[in-house]
Parts: C-alpha cells; sequence; structure tokens
C-alpha cells in the first residue's frame, strides 16, 4: 500500500491469468524470475535475437539537458494522471506509454512519450473501429485508435494539471532501443491498471497524481526489458512454439 495526500492506493499481485494475458499480448512475451533482479520479478522481453519491440514515438522539438530532464519527469505525471480517462473508452488490449529520453550527437536532447501497443482482435478498438493503415498496417487493427485516444487523455491532463506538453513534430515508428531510455511506469490491461516499477517510494509524486483521479487499486509487476535469444522464446511465449 502508498500513502498519498489524497488517500491510499493498493497494489496487489496478479493474477496469473492477467501474466498470460500480457505474455501473449506482448511481441516476444514475459519471463519470471526464480530471484528477483535489480528489482523486478519479471523481465519484459523487447529483443529476440537481432528481433526488436517497436513503437510510436511521439517527438517533441529538441531541448537542453535540464529542459530534457524536467520534461521526462512531466511525462511521467501526465502519463499517470490519464491512465484513468483512458480506461473509460473500454478497450481489451494491451497499452503500454512510456515517457523516453534520448541524447543525441549533437548535444541536444530529445524528451518525449512513446506508445506500445497491441489491440484485441475481440475488443471494441478493433471490431468498431476502422482500420487505420498508417500504425494500424504495423500493430495490428485497432492500435491507432488505443494510440490517439490516450493522446486525447493526455491533453486533457495537460490542461487539468497546468503541465505544458510539447507540440510534437512527428509519430514515428521506433525500435525500444532507438528510443534511448525508455521509462516503463504503468502498463494497462484492458480495465486492469499494472505497475511495472520495480521501486515504490511514497514520495514519488506519481502515486499522489494517480490516486488523484480516483484509482486507488493497481496491480504491481516489478519488470524491467530484457532480451533473449531466438531458441528461449518458446519459455518467454510458449504460442509461439
Amino acid at each position: 500500500m502508498v500513502h498519498t495526500p489524497q488517500g491510499e492506493v493498493w497494489l496487489h499481485e496478479p493474477p496469473v491469468e492477467m501474466l498470460r494475458a500480457i505474455r501473449a499480448f506482448l511481441p516476444f512475451g514475459a519471463v519470471r524470475y526464480a530471484n528477483t533482479q535489480n528489482g523486478a520479478d519479471y523481465g519484459l522481453v523487447m529483443q529476440c535475437g537481432e528481433r526488436e519491440v517497436y513503437g510510436v514515438k511521439q517527438q517533441p522539438v529538441d531541448c537542453d539537458e535540464a529542459q530534457s530532464r524536467v520534461s521526462f519527469k512531466a511525462h511521467s505525471l501526465l502519463i499517470a494522471h490519464s491512465l484513468a480517462g483512458y480506461r473509460t473508452f473500454g478497450f481489451s488490449g494491451l497499452f503500454i506509454p512510456c515517457p523516453y529520453l534520448r541524447t543525441k550527437e549533437s548535444g541536444r536532447h530529445e524528451s518525449g512519450i512513446a506508445y506500445f501497443g497491441y489491440p484485441s482482435s475481440r475488443g471494441h478498438e478493433s471490431q468498431e473501429y476502422p482500420y487505420e493503415p498508417a500504425f494500424d498496417g504495423n500493430f495490428g487493427h485497432g492500435f491507432t485508435t488505443l494510440m490517439k485516444s490516450f493522446i486525447r487523455t493526455l491533453q486533457q491532463s495537460s490542461h487539468d494539471m497546468g503541465i505544458t506538453l510539447g507540440r510534437p513534430i512527428g509519430l514515428d515508428i521506433r525500435s525500444r532501443l532507438q528510443m534511448g531510455s525508455v521509462g516503463f511506469g504503468f502498463m494497462i490491461l484492458g480495465q486492469h491498471i499494472i505497475c511495472l516499477k520495480t521501486a515504490i517510494s511514497e514520495q514519488d509524486p506519481v502515486w499522489t497524481v494517480l490516486r488523484s483521479t480516483g484509482i486507488s487499486d493497481v496491480y504491481h509487476l516489478p519488470s524491467q526489458p530484457i532480451a533473449i535469444r531466438e531458441e528461449d522464446l518458446h519459455l518467454a511465449k510458449p504460442q509461439a512454439s
């Protein structure tokens, strides 16, 4: 449990069915560690052999290092504030919005938001919304709907919180490694909000922001991104074998 000025947030152990669903949605699955590693009990597979997981980055204009770190923290808060609003759409897939920070050779910095999403073929994101080829062609029918819906809630959160959301200069498909440092804080699976943080601190302002939106219960899946060998894919994602 996390105490905040807005009330308590309860952290729950994810049931087996939830872990199976996450593993099924992720392209290369996930693994559960026998022993905790770097505070993580789970590894989310972001690279399998030479193949990588791809997402969409919402890229702002470049900035200096100090501003990039401020923006990274601001994006973390905006994402947390947006989870409740996004949940009201009632989608069935898996969606992972993350702040990212990339240092460029010029000494400039890029601090934006990355979206990893996996629509459900049975959810209304794919059953009731049209196919949009710009991104659905890469990520499946319904991905664009998931992403656009989250961006709308993000814009509303920016207005509600008084935190400026930098105007994006593009939405581009990139591999996870091409995005630089990616902060995996939360994922949304259907109606369930899942915290991926490996360290839980009551001093983290994300919890107060989250509780202020009415969320009092989340599942805790302390995770880190990992790479595996092709021959180990059947362990991380049995459905692929």
